[in-house]
């Protein structure tokens, strides 16, 4: 763990409710990443029935801290979006970085999360959730790591997530204005290989090409409730 470079976040306004500690612990036993949509990778606002968008800075973020896990495990997390909506946007993005699962147009997303951990055969305590409103908070009760996006929504929202102690990270930024790249980043501090992934990115060299080469035979699957 990179005490220093955690401390600088929370200088900036990052908070962590269970403590710093509590964040490396977590992180490490993160064997599937597990992202909701909306008000995650944007700021929830869509225009009709067209989908929401997403930062290519937030897609990065996601890529590094895959291959950061893959570092310390020796083998590719799972990784999958869960959304209470359909999104074709989120399915695209998905099949284009090769996300094992999107699992869309679940209202009971606690459903969705055991059918994930039954599948993979994971326990939820292995599972780092992204999200940011009340329709995520029964599945983030069961997760051992849970990153939340959406303490820009509401004061009243963002007291009640963290005085029950339901994140372990709360960015300074919320979802749409880098917060996904922000956690990701923390996170890999928090495993101590932010250093490390950067510069195997940097120089693509065999022991990233190889992480590459293994996700990108991946074909995401999409499951609607």
């Amino acid at each position: 763990m990179n005490l220093e470079a955690l401390n600088a976040y929370e200088q900036r306004g990052a908070r962590f409710p269970r403590g710093v500690e509590q964040v490396s612990v977590a992180v490490r036993k993160v064997r599937l990443l597990l992202f909701d949509w909306d008000g995650v990778f944007n700021n929830g606002s869509k225009s009709g029935m067209e989908g929401s968008g997403f930062s290519e800075v937030d897609s990065l973020g996601t890529n590094l801290l895959r291959y950061g896990l893959y570092l310390h495990h020796g083998s590719l997390p799972r990784t999958a979006i869960l959304s209470g909506a359909r999104n074709e946007t989120a399915e695209a993005f998905a099949a284009r970085e090769h996300f094992d699962a999107v699992y869309t147009q679940f209202k009971d997303k606690s459903e969705a999360l055991s059918h994930l951990c039954s599948q993979w055969q994971l326990e939820p305590e292995q599972v780092g959730f992204f999200f940011d409103d009340v329709l995520d908070l029964a599945p983030a009760t069961r997760c051992g790591l849970r990153v939340f996006l959406g303490s820009g929504h509401s004061a009243s929202l963002a007291d009640f997530v963290e005085t029950r102690e339901l994140a372990d990270v709360v960015p300074a930024r919320s979802g749409g204005q880098g917060g996904v790249r922000e956690s990701c980043d923390l996170l890999l501090e928090a495993l101590g290989v932010y250093a490390a992934c950067v510069e195997d990115r940097m120089a693509l060299n065999e022991r990233y090409l190889h992480f590459w080469n293994w996700r990108q035979t991946l074909e995401t699957q999409v499951q609607r409730a």
